[in-house]
């Protein structure tokens, strides 16, 4: 059964101020689980890459997946990472047993032992709860045309994740390998951390009235958000686990990109998308991108659960 990404997105798109902190906690929880994996994150990226790679082989297990071809121009290509980059982190993989490569040093399979324990555990729980609360949300605006049992759809997830595994992975490196364009990865996890702060507050002092904000309105909200909470550097240091020396450099990089503003009290939250003609020509519609990957994120899984037969309306 097909459900279409489109209005999915549009759902999402048009209730962003209600959504968007539990796709920003995802993603929180996330990347902290591959750093505290991977103690790097570009490292993470790029086992990310080759495990949805061995995964879609041919045999489709990555249990079974066969030796393949690890090709660090393509590997570069495809997630924006330097070549001098991805072949120092290719030594750090294989030192930390995530990949092992054979005789002739230009094949590797991935170490699905301690890919299972390290690695997949995470995902299941990050990506369930996720997909449930936006269910539950969808079920309650009648966007399916019959209720969807979401205790049967979390539990299918977590039994069997392996299904749902390459959509998870082909979600996560398009989001980070879209937002690399303008930044690291480190600065990706400060933003969504402060974005998840922002979104949170808005949504708090939003509740009241019911308040619910689409993607454009929510920045002209987020210029209004009176009693800021922004986080100052320490807390970010301390939650990232990034040195705050770190954090400091990182956080000028993202006041010039116009992604976080700093106030007299030193802390950061989100800044407006179209605070600026420049970042409403190049952040917001990144951000609108996101919106449809999530789209597509959403509809797919669906699509593996249609076993209920759920329709979109």
């Amino acid at each position: 059964m097909k459900f279409e990404p489109a209005k999915i997105s549009k759902v999402i798109e048009q209730n962003y101020s209600y959504l968007m902190p539990d796709f920003y906690e995802m993603q929180i929880e996330y990347i902290s689980a591959m750093n505290n994996i991977y103690k790097d994150l570009d490292t993470a990226l790029i086992d990310m890459f080759l495990t949805n790679k061995l995964y879609q082989s041919e045999n489709k297990e990555i249990y079974k997946a066969s030796y393949s071809k690890f090709k660090i121009n393509e590997i570069s290509k495809a997630i924006g990472i330097p070549r001098e980059t991805v072949r120092r982190k290719k030594i750090k993989l294989t030192k930390n047993k995530f990949i092992i490569l054979n005789k002739n040093k230009k094949s590797f399979h991935i170490n699905a032992n301690l890919i299972n324990k390290k690695v997949f555990e995470p995902q299941i729980k990050i990506s369930s709860k996720m997909l449930s609360n936006y269910c539950n949300f969808f079920s309650n605006k009648d966007v399916f045309n019959k209720d969807l049992d979401l205790v049967s759809f979390k539990n299918n997830i977590e039994k069997k994740f392996t299904l749902y595994l390459p959509i998870f992975l082909n979600f996560q490196i398009s989001y980070f390998t879209n937002w690399r364009k303008f930044m690291d990865m480190e600065c990706i996890y400060i933003a969504l951390l402060c974005a998840l702060n922002t979104s949170t507050q808005l949504k708090r002092k939003s509740s009241n009235s019911n308040e619910i904000f689409d993607s454009n309105e929510v920045f002209d909200k987020i210029l209004k958000l009176s009693d800021k909470f922004g986080l100052n550097s320490t807390s970010i240091a301390e939650i990232t686990k990034i040195p705050r020396t770190t954090v400091l450099r990182k956080l000028v990089i993202l006041q010039k990109l116009n992604i976080l503003k700093k106030d007299k009290f030193k802390r950061y939250e989100t800044e407006s998308f179209v605070v600026s003609d420049n970042s409403r020509k190049t952040l917001y519609p990144h951000l609108l991108n996101t919106i449809k990957l999530l789209g597509l994120l959403i509809s797919e899984c669906l699509e593996i659960y249609s076993s209920k037969e759920l329709k979109i309306i």
